[in-house]
């Protein structure tokens, strides 16, 4: 089934993605059968709190698909689609999650974070340090960082336009003014990792002496 990327992670490392009744019965129409998916009929994206679990799984009886809704000791309800169209599905589906509450949307956990060991967290600062940088800072996840650093990185490329690292803003800004950095849509005819790269490869041991690098605590595992 397709990866979702997850809106935010609970205290617990859960993965939350927020879909409607009807993004919900799209995205359960990919399952294969014996596959299931946690959820929550109640979910606020301000407190990033979510109650009443709920699982969904996908089964199939004489060759008739079917899913099974509940569980975490709440009544198991059936959902049929066999030979339904999709604006039916989606109502039954409707009418299942309204039975236990839901409204409007679901929290569905579509990834959970994985704390890494002291060891593999010693082994990639050691490796960043070798390679060299100027600030190395350590989050929880991305979405911890995005919110204390947002709009302050800035991805550069190199002149062949794949990516050569992050910088903080202070630095780029910097290195813009001195003309070291320049604006890739001032160069035809190229592809860029970003919307800025180095001027040219004289200045690129300069930049990259100003690397920021970034790592994180716990690693995302797409369920």
């Amino acid at each position: 089934m397709k990866q979702t990327r997850q809106d935010f992670f609970t205290a617990n490392g859960e993965g939350i993605k927020i879909m409607t009744f009807a993004e919900f019965a799209r995205h359960i129409l990919h399952m294969e059968c014996g596959e299931s998916l946690e959820l929550y009929a109640t979910v606020n994206r301000q407190t990033r709190e979510c109650s009443r679990p709920l699982s969904v799984r996908k089964e199939q009886w004489n060759g008739t698909p079917f899913y099974l809704l509940g569980g975490h000791r709440q009544e198991v309800r059936t959902i049929n689609f066999a030979g339904r169209p999709k604006e039916e599905f989606e109502t039954t589906c409707h009418d299942a999650l309204d039975s236990y509450d839901a409204v409007e949307s679901i929290g569905a956990v579509v990834s959970r974070l994985r704390e890494l060991s002291p060891e593999e967290l010693h082994k990639r600062i050691a490796e960043e340090m070798k390679a060299g940088c100027k600030y190395l800072l350590v989050y929880r996840s991305e979405e911890e960082m995005a919110a204390a650093l947002d709009g302050r990185i800035y991805a550069v490329s190199d002149t062949d336009g794949k990516y050569l690292c992050d910088l903080y803003q202070p630095d780029y800004l910097h290195l813009e003014n001195e003309g070291d950095i320049v604006d890739t849509a001032s160069i035809p005819d190229m592809r860029f990792h970003s919307d800025w790269a180095i001027a040219n490869p004289t200045v690129r041991d300069k930049v990259l002496s100003s690397r920021m690098v970034i790592i994180y605590t716990h690693e995302t595992i797409t369920l």
